[in-house]
């Protein structure tokens, strides 16, 4: 249990000269007994990285039924209409094995219609970064997003290539500071790009028709037609493994897909603001500090969050679903994802989620301690010049004292 001289011990080591030069917070909660074990610069609000995917797990979990809803349909006089509800596993590199969607359209005898237009919004988040439009972590967000909303491109003895081949004319050898232009699907490989390389394509209507139509071997053609109530909704894989993809490997994209699927459960159309507000008006009214909350994966940095909103949220998680589905979904500390290189030991204690932007690394999750406890923890760096590293070996000694005393 927490005493004084533990107490001292976690002040003395944030206040120790490594932690001198930047802004630190911790947060250490009992959820059993309901007590804060540890409180430094708990209610102040740090940039979170993306810890905010506990919110979109959250969301998710709160809103979305047990497998994903891959799109809506009708079929009306010999003809298919369909339209997409942010399913990010369509096509998806990391789920292949996933063809419920791709069979029922190439089954369907008539003509299929894509209707166009759910998604409200700009192709990237609020406060990303500019120069990340062509990096593999800032993939578009889209209504009916196929491939991961990412083409691969390739060097070859017969010259460029890409993948998916709708893009396979849009790829010349040329030496480039970027990978792709930033308003058009015109790719780039130079000295820079080594053999392959994965790029972020644009979202266009026309761009997916072309994408779906070769997908499925026949035309397809877009409509602005809304379906109506009736129509039924088609089903893909259990979510579960989306949500542990997305928080063992901290998948942007499909944490930024998740909040607009909860957006088109919730609302009918797809909007970050509408997911975030619906969620924080419904289900997350008690938050110790009001925070910034603008996008599902944390790649802004208008974000803004403090240790206590993480904590608030990490408990109301464990206090309405089971605790051994949570710990399969979250990164096991020596273990799984991004934590596979830090907070090992004999037996996994840490089941958390990283978070990291340049000069920023923040941890929040659950901790298991060698009294038997399960505690709640969230931990935030920002504003560092040190390497990651140095952050994340400081950070694994407080965990392991808080698993050793506490």
């Amino acid at each position: 249990m927490a005493t004084a001289q533990t107490s001292d011990w976690v002040k003395n080591h944030l206040e120790s000269d490594f932690y001198k030069t930047q802004f630190t917070g911790f947060y250490l909660y009992d959820p059993a007994k309901k007590q804060v074990l540890e409180n430094y610069n708990g209610e102040k609000y740090f940039t979170p990285a993306s810890n905010v995917k506990i919110l979109s797990l959250y969301a998710a979990m709160k809103v979305l039924p047990d497998s994903i809803p891959a799109l809506r349909y009708q079929q009306k006089d010999g003809d298919l209409y369909i339209e997409g509800l942010g399913d990010p596993t369509f096509l998806h590199p990391e789920f292949r094995s996933v063809t419920r969607a791709l069979d029922f359209l190439k089954k369907e005898p008539g003509n299929i219609y894509l209707r166009w237009g759910k998604f409200e919004g700009t192709r990237m988040g609020l406060g990303w970064s500019w120069e990340d439009y062509e990096k593999y972590y800032s993939p578009e967000r889209s209504e009916f997003p196929l491939y991961g909303n990412m083409a691969t491109i390739k060097k070859g003895k017969s010259g460029p290539s890409a993948f998916p081949l709708t893009l396979a004319d849009s790829v010349e050898y040329q030496e480039s500071l970027f990978s792709r232009d930033f308003h058009e699907n015109k790719f780039f490989l130079g000295s820079r790009n080594g053999s392959s390389t994965r790029v972020p394509f644009v979202v266009k209507d026309e761009l997916i028709r072309q994408m779906l139509s070769d997908a499925v071997g026949k035309d397809v053609f877009l409509t602005d037609k809304e379906l109506p109530k009736s129509a039924k909704t088609l089903f893909s894989l259990p979510s579960d493994l989306v949500y542990k993809r997305m928080m063992e490997v901290s998948d942007n994209f499909l944490a930024e897909q998740i909040l607009l699927m909860v957006s088109a459960q919730v609302s009918g159309s797809m909007s970050t603001e509408k997911a975030v507000n619906y969620m924080k008006t419904k289900f997350l009214k008690g938050f110790p500090q009001d925070p910034v909350w603008v996008d599902g994966s944390g790649l802004s940095r208008y974000n803004l969050f403090s240790p206590q909103d993480m904590v608030f949220v990490l408990d109301k998680l464990l206090s309405e679903f089971e605790q051994e589905r949570l710990f399969k979904i979250f990164a096991i500390g020596g273990r799984t994802g991004t934590l596979k290189g830090n907070y090992g030991g004999k037996t996994p204690y840490v089941y958390a989620k990283s978070g990291t932007l340049s000069n920023n690394y923040c941890l929040s999750g659950y901790l298991k301690t060698n009294s038997g406890k399960i505690l709640i923890f969230s931990i935030m760096n920002n504003h560092y010049q040190k390497e990651n590293w140095q952050v994340r070996q400081q950070t694994q000694k407080l965990l392991e004292y808080v698993r050793d005393n506490y």
